[in-house]
């Protein structure tokens, strides 16, 4: 991994953009990275059951959704704004909730700049994001790593599978992550998930 450049390094990563400030942050919390699977809003309610105020990390649309969002992420920077005004029209306008993405733009607190290297998926960089800001525990919620349908679709994509079928890319995006996995185990060994090919792989929140 390439650190040249860089204005920060954490935890096997590096970068640059306004984020040195977060790194190590959240010692000793626990983080929950809440991805968009149709049995999202069911998991995410037995993990608030087990675990005392977690710091929620919300992925793409389902940020609009949610009661509290304490960081937002996603890779897609020009739509974060127009989900952000979305929630903002339910009168959550006053949270303190921060805005993460890997380009800069207006909506962005936090900007990632040339994070190396970063997931292909955004539910896996909100993981990376957390980890790299000390959380102790990373639960993904609504993030199986497999093809199912999310929570505002009738049926599962046909053209993409989040890294669990054989489409273009697939492949790419679970081989990516078992070896950043494998070159990193205390980050495999923070992780926890409720449902999927990702629950088997990093074990049961």
């Amino acid at each position: 991994m390439g650190t040249y450049g860089a204005a920060w390094q954490s935890g096997g990563y590096c970068g640059s953009g306004n984020v040195e400030p977060l790194i190590g942050s959240l010692c000793g919390r626990t983080a929950v990275v809440v991805g968009s699977a149709f049995t999202v809003f069911e998991e995410l309610r037995y993990v608030l059951t087990r675990y005392v105020e977690p710091i929620v990390f919300a992925v793409n649309d389902i940020g609009m959704f949610l009661p509290k969002v304490d960081h937002w992420v996603s890779l897609h920077a020009d739509n974060l704004g127009v989900w952000k005004a979305v929630r903002w029209l339910q009168a959550r306008n006053m949270e303190a909730c921060k805005y993460h993405t890997p380009d800069p733009r207006p909506v962005t607190d936090y900007c990632w700049e040339r994070l190396t290297p970063m997931f292909c998926l955004s539910g896996y960089f909100a993981m990376q994001i957390a980890y790299i800001m000390g959380a102790q525990l990373v639960i993904l919620v609504g993030c199986p790593g497999e093809p199912v349908r999310r929570f505002f679709e009738a049926g599962a994509r046909t053209d993409f599978g989040y890294g669990g079928s054989q489409f273009n890319g697939d492949q790419g995006v679970r081989a990516q992550l078992e070896h950043e996995m494998h070159r990193l185990p205390d980050f495999k060994n923070k992780v926890r998930s409720t449902s999927g090919w990702t629950k088997t792989y990093f074990g049961a929140a």
